[in-house]
């Protein structure tokens, strides 16, 4: 009877390991889906247009003056308009071979001046980064959404990721010495001034509504960096515990 008793478990886990074996070998040959990365990390020069509240608007694009910042950077890889780098830059950096910072080659683009729109090169582009976040922080966006009963803001807004930008000769505004053209957007969007009603007759620059949690007063997307920023924009004081 013992001898009986032992041949079925041997039995048992040999079935058992060999269902682990297949199974273990299954999973290694189905293939994982590889997607281009949505944001690469750059570091360097670039244009910031997270305080243009007056683009002016001409035809399908709006002109924004924007400021030059020297910091690390984030691009957003569906919005880069260069044909070419951005046809690199997705097959290179994806879920499966993630681009660590300036391994994207948007970066070295951006960085040697590389970057090209409508076969003109151009110095300086658009990107994101966290320039002057905590005051952004302390206002706290608004959702403007055009299609909201009694809505009186802005019908469109600037989406200035990836936009080609150039120096402005004597800017009226010397915080602000380079002009980007960005492409314009007639869905609900976030009103960055506590405002869905861009300055002096200009819309805003901006991201779409659904990028941001009102709840929490944060990102809903996986901006890098984001949760060190927010942490740095908090009152120095200690958490409860």
């Amino acid at each position: 009877m013992k001898r009986i008793g032992s041949v079925v478990l041997k039995s048992l886990a040999f079935l058992a390991m060999a269902g682990f074996i297949c199974a273990n070998a299954y999973a290694q040959n189905v293939p994982q889906r590889n997607e281009p990365q949505a944001f690469v990390v750059c570091t360097g020069w670039h244009a910031l247009c997270t305080a243009s509240p007056d683009c002016k608007m001409n035809g399908d694009k709006a002109y924004c003056d924007c400021m030059r910042v020297n910091e690390p950077h984030i691009v957003e890889t569906s919005n880069i308009q260069d044909a070419a780098v951005k046809h690199l830059t997705l097959a290179q950096c994806t879920t499966r071979h993630r681009c660590d910072t300036d391994e994207a080659p948007v970066c070295k683009a951006i960085r040697d001046g590389l970057y090209e729109v409508d076969n003109v090169r151009y110095d300086w582009v658009s990107t994101f980064s966290y320039r002057g976040w905590c005051d952004i922080l302390k206002v706290k966006p608004v959702a403007c959404d055009q299609s909201a009963p009694g809505y009186s803001g802005d019908l469109n807004w600037a989406v200035c990721d990836g936009a080609p930008c150039t120096e402005i000769q004597g800017p009226s505004d010397p915080e602000r010495p380079l002009s980007c053209r960005c492409q314009v957007k007639d869905t609900a969007f976030l009103g960055t001034t506590g405002s869905c009603t861009g300055n002096n007759g200009g819309i805003m620059s901006s991201s779409p509504v659904g990028t941001w949690d009102f709840e929490n007063n944060q990102y809903r997307i996986p901006l890098p960096g984001y949760q060190y920023v927010q942490g740095a924009c908090a009152p120095l004081k200690s958490d409860a515990f």
